[in-house]
């Protein structure tokens, strides 16, 4: 279904994501300290534009996770937004590591909430992360697959973790022909709920008593 301002959405659920969330305009408490930690992080690293970190920040405060995972720091910008709006929610982001590696952990040392990990080997790490995290009854609330290559590994490595209360925010769903077909797919995974798609990134649900459905904004 094809919508902006959620006309013609019969979910409930749904036309308050579209609305109160995703067309939210209010200025938040935390935005003027983030956008300080957005103008020390290394320009030529990857990142989102100020209002998609603004959107991050939205659905980290809509799903209320006690425990995030974010794959693919790229510059931290967004990281330092999924980890603001909670303190005493706990923050994972993992990453292959970069020239700007200690810059980034300087920056991100501002949240006490987040915990910067670089690993050669992601998938084995972050399967060993959460299969502690399960011994401890701590959930995967949210996750964000962010600036990586092949999110379709990370996405099955992640898929046996999750709840019905689970929100995966997905980058890069557009960006090449493998990318989209991916989506399709992911769309009509019978593991999958409702999907929100954005132009670069799409919102993955996992409530599966939920009717199953596609919006397109």
């Amino acid at each position: 279904m094809k919508t902006k301002y959620g006309y013609g959405v019969h979910s409930p659920w749904a036309y308050n994501l579209i609305e109160n969330v995703i067309n939210e305009h209010t200025a938040y408490y935390a935005y003027d300290d983030l956008y300080e930690h957005w103008k020390r992080s290394p320009e030529d690293l990857p990142q989102y534009g100020e209002e998609m970190d603004k959107l991050l920040f939205r659905l980290t405060n809509f799903v209320n996770p006690q425990f995030i995972l974010e794959i693919g720091t790229g510059s931290g910008v967004s990281t330092g937004y999924l980890a603001s709006v909670n303190s005493r929610s706990r923050c994972v982001t993992i990453d292959a590591g970069n020239p700007h590696q200690r810059k980034i952990d300087n920056n991100l040392k501002h949240f006490q909430n987040v915990k910067y990990i670089i690993s050669k080997r992601p998938v084995q790490d972050i399967t060993e992360l959460l299969e502690q995290n399960r011994q401890n009854g701590i959930p995967l609330d949210m996750a964000h697959i962010a600036h990586i290559d092949r999110p379709d590994i990370v996405f099955e490595a992640l898929v046996p973790y999750v709840n019905s209360k689970t929100l995966f925010v997905i980058n890069g769903i557009n960006r090449n022909a493998n990318s989209k077909s991916w989506w399709q797919h992911i769309k009509s995974d019978p593991r999958v709920g409702v999907t929100f798609q954005f132009k670069r990134f799409g919102l993955v649900f996992f409530d599966l008593k939920m009717n199953k459905a596609d919006y397109l904004l």
